[in-house]
């Protein structure tokens, strides 16, 4: 038979799952390596097939978002299912990116006035790329559809996205001959969250008990910690214990099988263990050897952070995280590449970064360690990315960590040669370097230290370094704790507002908002960093990534407010 092929497409349970379930709002939680992007395409498909002349909203926080990570995999998923982007030359193909389809195209029910964000198929169905950032308004459109929805501003979403959610009802909803059932529903697929700002995202799970009794995620994080055993077991050689956690980890799963609320909302989480036929097990023993236990458990097993109670950081009581792409640099390279696939799913650089400005200086501290190391990547300025107004913030922009091994120059050679290569197209090579007081230990069979090593390191890449260093020792914790309630109360007009990249600093805010406050008998406040030497607790790593921010701020903005030998009382 001609124009005939077969394409093998193998499926884990997840996305088997996740796909046959009939709901009107999808909520599919998931680490990395379990499928997100074929569900994705999958969804895509479906609307395609079943909603001819229909719109699907593809809500992301940035279009560069879009264009770079969500659209690239998902139409890996789509070219396996037979769709060819449309060439102008043969006049053959399903789709057309970013511009008006050729006239023997369909056209959506909806009249669309601009094709500027649109991609549509033949059949007339579109996908309208809708950006938080330049505002998510649109035409009215049939279902919406967002990957890594932990990124979205769920306010944001219910304003904008929800309202457009319409229309159509005729063709497609309850006053057509065959009512689609997902019609105006949506998908989210998204990673697990970490921050408060995220819940919205695992409240779709409450109906587990409400409507049958299972605490779903006490049961998934049994499950998740008996699977690192398991991975530890194998690693041991000890078949026997591995085997039956194997086991155990199959009865518990079968206690949370997902099913779809009264209401028509599925929820579902999943890991790299439901993908395991694909990924073979070995994927999962080199993972957690080149990965810190913190990014492990979370990027690979999907496990549930729930923040601790009394957190060291009142990182609460404002917004204070954001997402800046360089939507309008992204835009043109996908032009400049005709919008290929592969070429936008490759890794990015600083020219991505919208909070970044590459005349200025950048300021780094590292935090050197035994189980991580890592650096913080920092710059003022004089935009809040937050609220859009003018005013001094100093921003975390990015972070970089690695596993150290038995050669610690490797290690710091493998860490500083990562954020030169990120930032090797900054145009102004300066880094303000703030010293770690344990990275002055001198290197085994060495003459040099941690820190003097990284800056050495720096000034091979052409960097020009300049050092920061607080006289004397470590300062207490109530001192710097009293420092960080009065730069996240904003109380202090002396201080800059307090910010953070909320995609390029994931495991920072982890470790932030995992870090638990004692109150000592004498009334001081002091940092828990007893998760540290708990392997039991996760974030095993949880104080880390804050230690170095507390460096920083201490190092740059401790004596503003000193006065005598400590603070004055801020009162909050």
């Amino acid at each position: 038979m001609e124009n005939f092929w077969e394409e093998n497409i193998s499926l884990n349970s997840f996305q088997i799952s996740a796909m046959t379930f009939r709901a009107k709002i999808k909520s599919l939680i998931a680490g990395r390596g379990t499928g997100k992007s074929f569900i994705t395409g999958a969804e895509i498909d479906e609307n395609v097939r079943t909603m001819p002349r229909g719109i699907t909203g593809v809500v992301q926080q940035t279009l560069g978002q879009a264009l770079t990570k969500t659209l690239p995999s998902a139409f890996k998923y789509m070219e396996k299912a037979g769709y060819q982007k449309y060439n102008p030359k043969t006049k053959i193909g399903d789709y057309v990116i970013c511009q008006k389809p050729p006239e023997h195209f369909y056209t959506p029910h909806e009249k669309i006035m601009s094709y500027e964000h649109m991609i549509t198929f033949s059949n007339g169905h579109s996908l309208y790329l809708l950006s938080q950032i330049a505002g998510a308004r649109g035409p009215n459109i049939d279902y919406t559809l967002s990957d890594e929805a932990l990124t979205l501003d769920k306010v944001k979403f219910d304003q904008e996205a929800v309202p457009t959610n319409r229309g159509n009802e005729e063709q497609f909803g309850i006053h057509s001959p065959e009512p689609l059932f997902k019609h105006h529903g949506s998908t989210f697929t998204s990673s697990m969250g970490y921050l408060p700002e995220h819940k919205w995202l695992t409240d779709f799970a409450a109906y587990y008990e409400e409507e049958a009794g299972i605490q779903l995620f006490v049961v998934w994080n049994k499950i998740v910690n008996m699977q690192l055993q398991l991975i530890q077991a194998k690693m041991n050689n000890d078949e026997k214990t591995a085997v039956e956690l194997w086991k155990e980890c199959g009865r518990l799963r079968k206690t949370i099988t997902p099913f779809v609320s009264k209401d028509g909302v599925l929820f579902m989480l999943s890991n790299a263990f439901d993908n395991i036929y694909n990924l073979g097990f070995s994927y999962l023993t080199r993972m957690y050897k080149v990965m810190d236990l913190v990014s492990f458990m979370i990027e690979i097993l999907n496990f549930y952070i729930n923040k601790v109670t009394d957190c060291y950081y009142a990182l609460d009581d404002r917004h204070i995280y954001y997402k800046a792409d360089n939507d309008d640099y992204i835009r043109g390279l996908a032009e400049n590449n005709n919008f290929d696939w592969e070429e936008l799913a490759k890794g990015r650089d600083c020219l991505w970064d919208a909070d970044c400005d590459p005349n200025k200086p950048l300021e780094i501290t590292p935090d050197w360690g035994t189980k991580i190391s890592l650096i913080e990547v920092a710059q003022e300025c004089t935009f809040d990315f937050v609220s859009g107004v003018i005013t001094l913030c100093d921003n975390n922009i990015n972070e970089f960590f690695v596993k150290p091994d038995e050669n610690t120059d490797t290690m710091i050679n493998a860490l500083i040669d990562n954020f030169c290569l990120y930032y090797s197209k900054h145009k102004t090579k300066v880094v303000y370097y703030t010293v770690d007081t344990y990275g002055d230990i001198r290197l085994a069979n060495s003459k040099k230290t941690y820190n003097q090593h990284a800056i050495d390191r720096l000034k091979r890449h052409k960097w020009n370094v300049r050092v920061r260093k607080h006289p004397g020792k470590e300062p207490p914790q109530n001192d710097k704790y009293l420092l960080w309630g009065y730069m996240l109360h904003e109380t202090e007009p002396r201080l800059p507002k307090k910010r953070f990249n909320g995609a390029r600093c994931k495991y920072t805010l982890i470790s932030m908002n995992n870090t638990s406050v004692i109150q000592k008998n004498n009334g001081f406040f002091e940092k828990d960093k007893r998760s540290e030497k708990k392997t039991s607790v996760l974030p095993e790593e949880a104080t880390h990534f804050g230690d170095a921010v507390d460096k920083r701020i201490w190092t740059k903005y401790g004596t503003i407010l000193k006065k005598g030998s400590g603070f004055v009382n801020p009162r909050i």
